[in-house]
């Protein structure tokens, strides 16, 4: 038995596939202990894991983001929007994150360190000279990672020609987030470390950890020029298979004749259901469609009603996709990967974390539609059901795709890895 100590941006999108995986650890053998806000705790604890709380401004709480951010920032949009949430969310948290980990580092002595990709305060841990424990990342977004075989405008060309694209569209790419790579500089170099030629966004936490597992199969993700060392794909986190007898009667009594389009802003993103949802309800009022509505946490009141339109507070994925003909989302990466292990084609309509990401691969791996957009017109939305429904290779290319994703076992890679990793001392030079 190992002590696996795991620590996790205080962001449900990020807390909950952490809680997974430390969960995973545990059942397995080992003893763990999760770091994170207070904000958690209880979350924590229901797992049944020893919990540990972040210090200083990192423990904030992730029901409360706006205090975080003043009046003008809060207005910001597209990639000025990026650098601020890097700002505030993640470099201002980097010190509280570093100085929580060296604690439970020095009283508990952990065998293995994983954490979320996004968790910057490993990275005076990462840098600092000495040995250390090894460090296990786990990509819980889509990849935002460098590679000369695709743009991160334009998408993957791996030719010659591409490859000069690539690498030109990254240096304006570099220049263009310079604020934010500036300031978690500065916040480094208070701590007395610093990343050789500078902090690269998000490349740096890609490339300093041990292991790299990445949420995602090969098929859904670019191709690489060069596949990194320390890079595994483990699959996404998939919900646990249920009986289809515990499927609740208004979905088992919806007729199988009209295609079923399902349609959710995701468990976060429901303050203003006008981004998605009622666009989405008023495009399809009359089309020969049934269209399932999950509200997430948001307030269902606020949802337009249309007499083809079934509206719920929650419906478990594994129930509704069997029944799904297109997936209509706001982009979360793990959402989209589950839908495509039922075969379902997609529509993204994301513009904020990585989303945008999320829409580029489902649009180049040809699973769906990316509507480039995270409000789309009703014209859009109606469009493009339209069209997913008609052309056969989305569903085609997401089939493929979710039949890779259903032989992958992200749990099993990830503690498979993780027991190789654990007790190894790494130097730092």
């Amino acid at each position: 038995m190992s002590r696996i100590l795991v620590a996790s941006t205080p962001l449900l999108g990020h807390v909950t596939p952490m809680l997974q995986i430390a969960a995973a650890f545990q059942k397995y053998g080992h003893e763990v202990s999760f770091l994170t806000s207070s904000g958690f705790q209880e979350k924590v604890e229901l797992q049944g894991l020893h919990f540990r709380a972040l210090s200083g401004h990192a423990n904030y709480d992730w029901r409360n983001l706006r205090s975080m951010f003043t009046e003008a920032e809060s207005g910001a949009e597209g990639l000025e929007q990026h650098i601020i949430h890097l700002k505030r969310l993640f470099a201002d948290s980097l010190p509280g994150q570093a100085a929580a980990l060296d604690v439970a580092i020095q009283k508990w002595e952990p065998d293995l360190i994983v954490v979320d990709v996004l968790y910057l305060g490993v990275l005076p841990l990462l840098l600092k000279n000495g040995s250390r424990p090894a460090v296990m990342s786990c990509g819980v977004i889509a990849p935002m990672w460098r590679d000369n075989g695709f743009s991160p405008f334009a998408g993957p060309d791996s030719s010659i020609v591409g490859q000069k694209r690539n690498i030109t569209d990254g240096l304006h790419f570099d220049e263009a987030v310079r604020p934010g790579t500036e300031y978690i500089d500065e916040i480094l170099k208070r701590l007395s470390v610093g990343v050789p030629g500078g902090f690269e966004m998000f490349e740096t936490m890609y490339r300093l950890p041990d292991r790299l597992m990445q949420l995602t199969v090969d098929e859904f993700e670019y191709p690489l020029v060069e596949r990194r060392d320390n890079l595994r794909f483990a699959g996404p986190l998939l919900p646990q298979p249920s009986d289809a007898t515990s499927a609740p009667q208004w979905l088992k009594e919806l007729a199988d004749s009209m295609p079923l389009i399902f349609v959710t802003q995701g468990t976060v993103a429901n303050t203003d259901f006008d981004q998605l949802i009622n666009p989405a309800i008023a495009a399809l009022a009359d089309e020969p469609v049934t269209v399932v509505v999950t509200a997430g946490s948001g307030d269902i009141s606020r949802i337009a009603l249309a007499p083809n339109a079934v509206v719920k507070p929650y419906i478990p994925y594994e129930h509704i996709l069997p029944k799904t003909s297109v997936f209509l989302t706001n982009g979360g990466y793990n959402g989209v990967q589950t839908a495509l292990s039922f075969g379902v084609p997609i529509i993204s309509a994301g513009s904020t974390e990585d989303k945008p990401y999320v829409g580029a691969r489902v649009d180049w791996s040809g699973v769906g539609i990316d509507l480039k957009t995270g409000t789309p017109s009703e014209e859009q939305i109606r469009l493009a059901v339209r069209k997913a429904l008609v052309r056969h290779g989305y569903q085609t290319k997401a089939k493929a795709i979710g039949e890779r994703i259903r032989q992958s076992d992200a749990l099993a890679a990830i503690v498979a890895e993780a027991e190789l990793l654990c007790g190894s001392l790494i130097p730092n030079n």
